[in-house]
């Protein structure tokens, strides 16, 4: 091979790991935006009084006699 299609080869490769070196650092940077977004402080709101419940309903309510109301 002669040296003019050496180098030719070597600007082509160059180039080449540089487009992939910019992809690389482009998907770590939506890696991260994608993962504070998921896992990220926003993503799990605590209840102002620091309570977490399992489902998505009031606690019962007394009656006036005291008593818990039945469920059906």
């Amino acid at each position: 091979m002669s040296e003019e299609t050496l180098e030719k080869i070597i600007a082509q490769q160059a180039a080449t790991i540089q487009n992939l070196t910019d992809e690389i650092k482009l998907l770590r940077e939506q890696i991260a935006y994608l993962t504070q977004k998921r896992y990220g402080k926003s993503s799990e709101q605590m209840p102002p009084n620091g309570q977490t419940s399992l489902f998505d309903e009031e606690e019962p309510q007394a009656d006036d006699d005291g008593d818990y109301p039945r469920r059906h």
